[in-house]
């Protein structure tokens, strides 16, 4: 099985959003902008990077146990702020 993950490299993204690599994807394949699509993106920058990284035991999803970032992105992915 092949896991995708997202990273945010500066020569992609010089403000190392990970929500700027979300929008990049999703501009580059508009067919990939259904609810179903948006939220298998998600994974790929949420739960698979901490497995990458092997920290799925402390991140990457909403477990008890675990410390989960939480980052509001605006809808124009021009802006997002951590609130946790």
């Amino acid at each position: 099985m092949l896991t995708i993950t997202l990273v945010s490299p500066y020569f992609s993204n010089w403000q190392l959003s990970i929500a700027k690599e979300i929008q990049a994807i999703l501009q580059a394949l508009p067919k990939f902008k259904t609810l179903a699509k948006l939220e298998q993106v998600l994974q790929w920058a949420t739960i698979n990077g901490a497995k990458a990284l092997q920290w799925d035991d402390e991140l990457g999803s909403f477990e008890k146990g675990k410390r989960p970032g939480v980052v509001v992105i605006e809808n124009d992915f021009n802006s997002s702020n951590r609130i946790l």
